[in-house]
């Protein structure tokens, strides 16, 4: 059971990387700016170190300990196996049919869903909590997204705003990369530290081995996916340019670093994509390819009832053969 769970944790580190890295990277590196090898390297040191020596694991610890109380034992570790199993599933299965989602929200149902399966405590309160926050998150970034691009093309003399921004792109991309630090990446971190049985304890730690392993993981993931999603978000929604990509740095990263200090976990691409729509919309709505944006919603409104249905029938079935 060991080796099966450090194999699934494993995969799900390559699937975070090849989902959630690569639509990070994605708004931005079809524009000037960053090099897109920087780029990587200045995602994967924030993954890496964030959890480390900046923001903590409240995240983390949220996804291992107060979602769903996972212990020792070999009911509770097939449990865990079955939810990690069941979120690469479905956003497997939804990316193969076209329909980009959640990482994040997949686990976060899938690991509830196993755990009401399994007859493990699921903290409701908590549960809730995220799915408001997951909902508020891409709608707040959208109309962040929407007020900051107006002030950006005001500020930085219109048609000129493009040059402009583009000395702004690093410190909007770098500070994007440590809001996924602050909170995607840890999904990684809850993972692995449950599998190793550190999801017992009110807190988790996060030592360097750890946090090496998942990121160089991550990293693999990020080059398997980095060119399927950047052609699915840069041209899907609109056409973005630099001061759209900016704009949606900036608000996405406001939105999630605030979801990371308060321990809830929230979707980097679902908060780019909400800025991204504000920021084409503020300009025109007809910008906007709202078919693609309503395409990517739905694919969010069928992860969660998917992930948690599968995730609790094979939680029922794999405590029945424990």
């Amino acid at each position: 059971m060991e080796v099966a769970l450090l194999v699934a944790a494993a995969v799900f580190a390559v699937a975070a990387g090849a989902n959630d890295g690569s639509s990070i990277l994605a708004a931005g590196i079809r524009v000037p700016g960053l090099r897109p090898g920087t780029s990587i390297v200045v995602l994967l040191l924030a993954v890496a170190l964030g959890p480390l020596f900046v923001f903590g694991t409240g995240v983390a610890t949220t996804l291992a300990h107060r979602l769903v109380r996972f212990g020792e034992g070999d009911a509770t570790h097939a449990a865990l196996l079955v939810g990690v199993l069941t979120a690469i599933a479905v956003v497997f299965a939804l990316t193969r049919a076209g329909v980009p989602t959640s990482l994040t929200l997949a686990l976060v149902g899938a690991l509830t869903g196993s755990g009401w399966g399994a007859g493990l405590p699921v903290n409701t309160t908590m549960l809730v909590t995220i799915l408001v926050a997951g909902v508020l998150a891409p709608v707040l970034a959208g109309g962040m997204g929407w007020a900051l691009a107006q002030l950006v093309w005001r500020l930085m003399g219109g048609v000129k705003a493009g040059r402009r921004a583009q000395r702004w792109h690093i410190v909007a991309y770098t500070a994007q990369c440590a809001a996924y630090a602050a909170n995607g990446a840890q999904k990684m971190v809850a993972v692995f530290a449950v599998v190793v049985g550190a999801g017992g304890s009110a807190r988790i730690a996060d030592p360097w081995w750890l946090a090496l392993g998942s990121t160089l993981l991550f990293g693999a993931g990020v080059l398997v996916g980095l060119r399927r999603v950047t052609g699915r978000l840069g041209r899907g929604i609109f056409r973005v340019q630099l001061r759209h990509t900016l704009v949606a740095e900036v608000s996405s990263s406001a939105i999630v670093i605030t979801g990371g200090l308060v321990g809830v976990p929230l979707t980097m691409s679902q908060a780019v994509t909400g800025a991204l729509v504000g920021a084409g919309a503020s300009e025109s709505p007809t910008r906007v390819r709202w078919p693609a944006a309503l395409r990517m919603v739905g694919a969010w409104l069928i992860t969660l009832p998917a992930a948690m249905g599968l995730a609790a029938a094979g939680g029922a079935v794999a405590a029945w053969v424990s």
